[in-house]
């Protein structure tokens, strides 16, 4: 398993990260993964899928996802010559944009509920404006090559045109209160949300939702792309990195709590998946 938390680093204090058309036709398997900052991602073409705060999203054209720091998601992405996976790409911390936008209180209160938002949607379909959202990428794509020196005027205006398109678009990004039927994944992904901290086996799973312990597994990793037990990892190693960074339990009672009885092998995955120990991890943070 990769490193679950990828650190993004903002190289000669600049404002922005910025990855435009990444283009894949070979090869690509996402896994779970949290960012300190806000990671933007529009999609220009592709299939797959999404997953985070236990739902899934499917991935097409003219689908913007917006992931808030810390909230643990995985991207995946059925790719082939016929069908690659193209996507703009870019990172900012919600502060800095906050105040990139000040003078805009509309368009600001909507980025805060985005990056603050517990019930907001981190997919919105932009299908309907898409050739007016590429048409803002690729003029901050040309403008950022034409002068490589990062140009805070631009980032506000590439910020500023992306929220309108939104709103311009009347576009829902709050969780409303008609649910369509969850998938299996999604109903076994609330559960462990629900559970995480406890003991939880296919045994378990299975009697709760009266399916065999092979097609638990299978559904899930057909469904989201991941196995089961990398996204049960992911979620007791965020909720551990949490209580590591804002509270001064011991470790030992950290692992106990988020569902490793055994502080060794706490200690151990926690190194495996993160590349540094807890309480290195604790220091550092």
């Amino acid at each position: 398993m990769k490193q679950l938390f990828e650190p993004v680093v903002y190289e000669d204090q600049k404002t922005l990260i910025w990855d435009y058309k990444i283009y894949t036709d070979d090869y690509y398997k996402g896994y779970y993964h949290w960012h300190q900052c806000c990671e933007i991602m529009f999609v220009h073409g592709g299939q797959g899928n999404v997953v985070v705060n236990q739902q899934m999203y499917d991935i097409r054209r003219g689908m913007l996802f917006f992931f808030q720091p810390y909230q643990l998601h995985r991207i995946y992405s059925e790719v082939s010559p016929a069908c690659p996976f193209e996507r703009s790409i870019f990172y900012i911390d919600p502060h800095v944009a906050e105040n990139l936008l000040v003078g805009f209180s509309k368009r600001k209160a909507l980025f805060t509920t985005l990056w603050r938002g517990e019930n907001t949607h981190c997919a919105i379909d932009l299908e309907d404006c898409v050739e007016i959202v590429e048409w803002t990428l690729e003029q901050y794509d040309h403008n950022k090559k034409s002068n490589p020196s990062e140009n805070t005027e631009d980032i506000s205006m590439l910020i500023l045109q992306l929220l309108s398109s939104i709103k311009t678009g009347d576009h829902q990004i709050f969780q409303s209160g008609e649910q369509r039927t969850l998938r299996y994944s999604e109903k076994i992904m609330s559960f462990i949300e629900e559970h995480y901290h406890e003991e939880i086996n296919l045994d378990q799973l299975a009697e709760e939702f009266h399916l065999s312990k092979s097609y638990i597994s299978r559904i899930f990793h057909q469904e989201t792309g991941g196995r089961l037990v990398d996204y049960l990892t992911a979620r007791r190693i965020k909720q551990a990195c949490r209580l590591l960074g804002t509270t001064d339990l011991p470790v030992e009672q950290i692992g106990i709590i988020v569902g490793f009885p055994n502080a060794s092998y706490f200690n151990q995955l926690f190194k495996k998946v993160l590349g540094t120990t807890p309480l290195k991890y604790r220091k550092n943070n």
